[in-house]
């Protein structure tokens, strides 16, 4: 009975062990995102076993999330070329610019992992691609938030408004910009965001920002409301 017992764990044992085996998950990865933030505001060139921003380097393959669960590398990489910008969630390589447009998640029974799924931002170019700041950036033409693409923003004239944490306003020569929406009847000529307005309130439990143009005010409630009120 006793070595009926010891057969069915060593069975057992060599299951639980096999069915691990299976996955690929590797170990000593190296994040290296804070240190590029702190240090290097410059696009950068993955090693072996290094993260940053999501993006890991395993061999001449990059994985966009978790590695677990056999997920596969990301398609469509030149890794001659990929280069990270740390802090932004933009990635690049001759061809083509990359951000974490879609993370799907799954979870099995015995693992779980959450990866990129979706990474190709539309129509960008990574010859003239550049971060502007507040999650906006352009490759001249176009422009992007968050690595979608602002069907009416001009690349040519478009700039972000300098503000506070959750202030992500822009102008073009024909719209003024809230994230990826056009704010109607704002003039981009004449918008502004004054930091002194005393009307602003900046706490840690609420934030309202006062912008305008030459004919209208309106009160700012992040993330995305917007009151018009009494020009002052």
């Amino acid at each position: 009975m006793k070595q009926t017992i010891s057969i069915l764990v060593l069975i057992i044992t060599f299951l639980s062990c096999s069915r691990q085996k299976k996955y690929f998950e590797p170990s000593e990865i190296v994040d290296k995102t804070e240190e590029y933030i702190q240090t290097n505001k410059s696009w950068i060139e993955l090693n072996n076993k290094e993260r940053i921003d999501g993006y890991t380097r395993i061999g001449d393959s990059i994985f966009g999330g978790e590695i677990a669960c056999n997920v596969k590398p990301l398609p469509d990489i030149d890794i001659k070329t990929f280069k990270v910008l740390a802090g932004t969630q933009y990635a690049k390589d001759k061809n083509h610019v990359f951000y974490p447009l879609e993370i799907l998640c799954i979870d099995y029974d015995d693992c779980g992992v959450c990866y990129y799924k979706k990474v190709i931002v539309e129509k960008a170019n990574p010859l003239k691609f550049k971060y502007l700041g507040k999650d906006y950036a352009t490759d001249e033409k176009n422009v992007y938030f968050r690595g979608e693409l602002i069907s009416k923003a001009d690349g040519k004239t478009f700039k972000i408004i300098n503000g506070p944490e959750f202030f992500y306003f822009a102008v073009d020569i024909n719209n003024v910009f809230v994230h990826e929406k056009v704010i109607e009847n704002a003039d981009p000529l004449t918008f502004y965001y004054d930091k002194n307005d005393t009307r602003n309130i900046d706490t840690e439990y609420q934030y309202i920002y006062i912008i305008g143009d030459k004919n209208s005010e309106w009160e700012f409630i992040p993330p995305k409301t917007i009151n018009e009120i009494e020009k002052k």
